[in-house]
């Protein structure tokens, strides 16, 4: 094979010079780009296949609680506060743990950690299942603790792998590949629930957590023989708190948490809400309209991912922030709009259906962004660097994940559904122009988009004076 392909690199055949050794490496890697825009490669599918089966397990058995865990909690002494935390201790535990996973990555190993933390999962998800044998009152409460976080260190683990693997493997489009696993993260999410609450009328509170365990037990071993292994791992200095030090990470962190938040704040509340405001709705029916949200945030990822790698990750990111501050302004309504706008499904529908295009918008775009602050700072292009960002990610997002419920249990427990999705959309408006401000003080110094080294040799090389012939850059 390398005899074949060798004489037509040095040009013998043309009757040419030799060429030099980084003149060949320019070709190959042309030819290599060349092979990218022309379709996935094996490994890229068996990476992408794997993921998406695992993120949409993963997505099933955090959102298969919503439609019946609330009622069955609260017949076994648990109070709104108390619900709300155990959804939000799920992404406290994640927040914590998910920078000292992405820092040890290389030592661990990416498939090894992906295949730990969804055994985990699966295991935790069964044991969750049986809780509802323990006495009531505190230790149910305890014990319901107690499993939700021992999930969510396997759910860490699986969430860090997962984002590092996918950043190292489609290097050239992130934004597009992060958008293409966030529609199998919003298909669990638009599936759990309906699954959850029909498991549940079908048989009882076990069902549904014998089969998402099974299915997530089944989805390990699958991996296990399809995953391919990931061998970049060079050694590299560094840690999450490096990458916070890079100024607009801390603004894109605060995005994240933001988005965590906004996801998961209906959890606790939405359910006892619209059976008050609505009691002719089944739990199956509840279960449907909870499916709202994700399903539209899995369909308008693709398309933010898509938009993100044009270019446009900072205006797509604020557009998203200030719709899903309106979209929270409109379910309930708030107390602000209640004179004017009145509480119907259709007005919910039209709030969940921005609240899924808004939400995605804002996200999606700011996984890219981080990567090139991260390279414009000298972070190296390996999958130690995207483990780092894997851990910052995933410790925003599950930051907002755990104030989410929990904001949200305290805040409608004290003052109304209404008024806690007011301040939600005041929080992600405020984020809004934080972010806006950022962007414009870059601009004002000619540094946004951000510029990193590549892209400045990439643009040297196109000069006229190159002896090289100009490439096209994006």
């Amino acid at each position: 094979m390398a005899s074949e392909k060798t004489p037509l690199l040095n040009g013998v055949e043309n009757g040419e010079p030799p060429q030099t050794d980084a003149q060949i490496q320019n070709i190959s890697k042309d030819v290599a780009e060349t092979e990218t825009k022309a379709g996935w490669t094996k490994q890229q599918i068996l990476t992408a296949v794997t993921l998406s089966l695992m993120n949409i397990s993963q997505t099933i058995s955090f959102s298969i609680l919503a439609p019946f865990y609330p009622s069955e909690a609260a017949k076994k002494g648990a109070s709104s506060a108390e619900v709300g935390l155990v959804f939000g201790v799920f992404q406290l535990i994640i927040f914590i743990t998910s920078p000292i996973y992405g820092n040890f990555i290389q030592q661990i190993g990416a498939k090894t950690m992906f295949l730990s933390g969804s055994f985990i999962l699966g295991g935790c998800s069964i044991a969750f299942g049986f809780l509802d044998k323990c006495p009531d009152g505190p230790v149910y409460v305890a014990m319901c603790f107690v499993s939700r976080s021992i999930e969510a260190n396997g759910c860490a683990m699986l969430g860090t792998a997962s984002f590092a693997i996918m950043a190292s493997t489609f290097r050239k489009n992130v934004g597009q590949a992060l958008g293409t696993l966030e529609i199998f993260s919003g298909l669990g999410m638009v599936l759990g629930p309906s699954i959850g609450g029909a498991l549940y009328t079908a048989g009882g509170y076990l069902l549904p957590f014998l089969v998402i365990g099974g299915i997530v037990w089944a989805t390990t071993l699958l991996s296990f023989f399809i995953l391919p292994p990931i061998t970049d791992m060079p050694k590299m200095s560094g840690n999450i708190f490096s990458l916070l030090r890079i100024p607009g990470c801390i603004i894109v962190y605060l995005v994240i948490a933001g988005s965590g938040m906004y996801l998961s704040f209906l959890d606790p509340t939405f359910s006892p809400w619209i059976q008050k405001t609505f009691p002719w709705m089944t739990v199956g029916t509840i279960g449907l309209f909870f499916m709202i949200l994700p399903a539209v945030y899995a369909l308008s990822a693709p398309f933010s991912g898509y938009v993100s790698d044009k270019g446009y990750q900072g205006s797509m990111s604020v557009a998203g922030l200030f719709l899903t501050g309106i979209s929270y302004f409109l379910l309930g309504p708030s107390p602000w709009l209640s004179w004017l706008i009145p509480t119907t499904l259709p007005l919910t529908a039209v709030a969940l259906i921005l609240l899924g295009i808004s939400i995605g918008a804002a996200l999606i775009p700011v996984f890219p962004l981080v990567i090139r602050l991260a390279k414009s700072r000298g972070f190296e292009d390996n999958l130690q660097t995207y483990g780092l960002m894997a851990g910052m990610f995933q410790s925003g997002f599950c930051l907002g994940g755990f104030v989410g419920p929990s904001a949200a249990g305290y805040f409608t427990g004290q003052f109304g559904f209404e008024w806690a999705t007011s301040v939600c959309g005041f929080i992600s408006i405020f984020l809004a122009c934080l972010m806006l401000t950022y962007i414009l003080i870059m601009k004002s110094k000619g540094q946004w988009p951000v510029p990193i080294p590549e892209e400045q040799q990439d643009e040297e090389k196109t000069t006229p004076n190159s002896v090289e012939s100009p490439t096209q850059v994006n």
